[in-house]
């Protein structure tokens, strides 16, 4: 190296060595490439639970059941007056044409309530009602054809489709109208009164 140095200088000496030391370089840093690549926050964190821990708790609560609530009265009447039904009907005749059932009803706040009104086994009806208060009066009626004699339902559906109340009516055939020489001694009768049969009031 001493004669090497003394033909050639000492600046050639350092040129040799600085060459060296940029070769090795590269090697030092591939290396030290790979277990850093493993450890990077990416890769931790597929592996972590947390991901699936945050889906679980981000799903909904199951709401909560409705209140069954519950029918503190209901009537079929002739008519609605200052919110009260103005009658009791456990039938109709067919010459009379319009009938409507009334219900108070009691915890059912927040609801649709539902009165349905069936006949020969089908619904004919629904008439939905929005509750705004513990205790809520509610009514509805419906037009009668005459040749619709039979039983007529009426049930009140909860805002959770269950039926909490059900009440019938029979709509029967108007009687004959007796002969004219018959009326006088028929009118002295208290038997029907405009074709519908009242209930004593409660």
């Amino acid at each position: 190296m001493k004669s090497i140095t003394k033909y050639l200088g000492l600046p050639f000496f350092l040129t040799f060595i600085s060459l060296s030391a940029h070769a090795e370089a590269p090697a030092e840093m591939t290396a030290e490439a790979t277990p850093e690549a493993a450890a990077t926050p990416e890769a931790v964190s597929a592996q972590s639970p947390a991901s699936a821990q945050e889906e679980v708790a981000a799903s909904p609560e199951p709401a909560e059941p409705l209140a069954a609530g519950n029918v503190m009265r209901s009537t079929f009447t002739s008519a609605v007056q200052q919110r009260e039904p103005t009658d009791q009907l456990a039938s109709l005749n067919n010459d009379q044409g319009t009938i409507f059932f009334f219900s108070e009803l009691g915890d059912l706040q927040g609801q649709t309530v539902t009165h349905r009104w069936e006949y020969d086994g089908k619904i004919v009806a629904e008439v939905p009602f929005s509750v705004g208060g513990s205790r809520w009066r509610v009514w509805s009626s419906k037009s009668l054809m005459p040749e619709w004699t039979g039983t007529w339902t009426v049930s009140v559906v909860n805002g959770s489709g269950s039926v909490i109340s059900t009440e019938t009516f029979e709509y029967q055939q108007a009687p004959v109208a007796a002969p004219q020489e018959e009326q006088a001694s028929a009118t002295a009768s208290p038997a029907v009164t405009s074709g519908v049969t009242a209930a004593s009031p409660q």
